[in-house]
């Protein structure tokens, strides 16, 4: 038989073998007893209880909807009707107190306060069940949320207990956005001492970084206390990337302040590095030298 043939067969009988497989599988589903308000799936295998009523072990039991409940969207399940917060398994009316309007949730309080308005908190810092006039401070506004002080202080101004205080801003500096700590920043060039900014002092070959709160060398220098020293590069040295300090080339290795060239043993090669050796394969370094394991 040639060989075209008997793959032939050869997937004949695979299709065969697929098809019938299917068709068992199909009937096996077919013949799965389908428990009471149920339907079968319309992808896959298995079965789904009909809206209404909630799969518990293999049966379908109907939703026991409470007072001030509705089925939800899904019909899988309950939920509470808008004034009422599910609590165990019965709705339980919001309460909302003075000030507050009604949220549309499940959970929670149900209810938030008005603008204006905040929580009562204890000193556990839990949320009672009223809402209390907050009390804003001179040049401060109320914040977006009604939780915490309620309030912040005005562009300008610094958060210093429950009152704000305007900000201190020193020559050569400029006032931030934040209201919690110092309020301002020292201009690009000036660096912060003792509350007042001062000028820095950038010394030949030298630039200011990329915040401008400090300065480094220009390529070719390295930073030596307040000053750039310039690097003398040996023969066969080239600068790193960073560019304050050298490496030597391939080949050659770093000794002191210069670059002497690497003495390679017979059967070896410089490693990926460069400034070493490795030896070649099947060989084995020894004392210095390239040998064969064994030899």
């Amino acid at each position: 038989m040639k060989l075209e043939t008997r793959l032939f067969a050869f997937a004949t009988i695979v299709a065969l073998l697929t098809a019938s497989a299917g068709n068992l599988w199909a009937q096996a589903n077919a013949l799965e007893e389908l428990p009471t308000n149920a339907y079968r799936k319309s992808f896959g295998s298995g079965w789904d209880c009909e809206r209404g009523f909630k799969k518990i072990n293999n049966t379908c039991a109907v939703i026991k909807i409470p007072e001030n409940a509705h089925l939800g969207s899904y019909g899988s399940d309950w939920k509470c009707n808008r004034g009422f917060l599910k609590n165990n398994n019965i709705c339980k009316k919001v309460r909302v107190p003075s000030n507050a309007y009604l949220l549309d949730a499940q959970y929670g309080l149900g209810w938030e306060c008005e603008r204006g308005y905040k929580p009562d908190q204890n000193s556990f810092g839990e949320a009672q069940t009223q809402c209390i006039k907050v009390d804003v401070p001179e040049n401060a506004v109320l914040s977006e949320s009604s939780y915490g002080s309620g309030w912040e202080c005005e562009q300008g101004y610094k958060t210093v207990g429950n009152s704000c205080n305007a900000i201190v801003i020193p020559v050569n500096a400029y006032a931030t956005a934040s209201t919690y700590d110092k309020g301002w920043e020292c201009m690009r060039g000036y660096q912060e001492n003792n509350s007042a900014c001062i000028a820095l002092k950038i010394p030949d070959n030298a630039f200011l970084d990329r915040r401008g709160e400090n300065w480094q060398c220009e390529r070719g220098y390295r930073k030596t206390d307040d000053s750039c020293i310039k690097i003398i590069l040996p023969e066969n040295a080239y600068l790193k990337d960073e560019g304050n300090d050298w490496r030597c080339a391939r080949g050659f290795k770093k000794q002191a302040s210069s670059c002497s060239p690497i003495l390679i043993p017979d059967n070896a090669h410089i490693d990926s590095m460069g400034d070493g050796w490795s030896c070649n394969e099947p060989y084995r370094e020894n004392h210095g030298l390239c040998e064969v394991v064994g030899g």
